[in-house]
């Protein structure tokens, strides 16, 4: 669903807790015949559904506002040259994906791949458009940690979007033949 150009969405999480809730004040009131169950139950149960829906939306808004400064700022990086060096900075990763995480909680995570490294692209809001395994896509966003203190260094994306060819890798960036050993057991 889309508001002002804002996609919103909600999971399916969230519409289990308030069908929850309304079949319990629901339940309440049948057994008890008290109508304040279901005067309080029911409003106090779609706020449980518009304070999810409100949140997708104010920050999808900001999503929305942020992307044209993100794309021009960003910088086209490799993801083997995601170091700490670039920590809170705007860059731009395109590759492969090869798993697509948390699309049933409105949070989106992708594993990127694009031929020197994989990373970690994750979303806060819903995708714009469907991504699938094996899509080739271009990730605008800022390099943070994937805990707050300790963990991997992952993409927060700002945008995401699906492209048609993939920029080729350089030849000091491919992988080597020489430098890569086989393991035999």
């Amino acid at each position: 669903m889309k508001i002002h150009g804002v996609t919103i969405g909600i999971s399916p999480l969230h519409i289990l807790v308030v069908a929850f809730f309304l079949v319990l004040f629901t339940a309440s009131y049948l057994a008890t015949t008290e109508i304040m169950y279901l005067f309080w139950g029911i409003p106090l149960s779609l706020i449980l559904l518009i304070i999810p829906i409100f949140n997708s939306y104010s920050v999808g808004s900001q999503y929305v506002k942020l992307l044209p400064e993100y794309e021009e700022q960003s910088k086209r990086v490799r993801v083997k040259q995601i170091t700490l060096s670039v920590l809170g900075k705007p860059v731009r990763v395109e590759g492969v994906v090869q798993a697509v995480k948390g699309v049933w909680l409105c949070r989106p995570a992708l594993t990127i791949f694009d031929g020197s490294a994989a990373i970690f692209a994750k979303k806060s809001v819903p995708l714009e458009v469907d991504v699938a395994v094996g899509d080739n896509v271009e990730v605008v966003g800022m390099v943070v940690r994937r805990f707050s203190i300790f963990g991997d260094l992952m993409v927060h994306a700002i945008g995401i979007k699906k492209v048609e060819n993939l920029t080729p890798l350089e030849e000091e960036e491919s992988p080597q033949a020489e430098s890569i050993r086989i393991k035999k057991y």
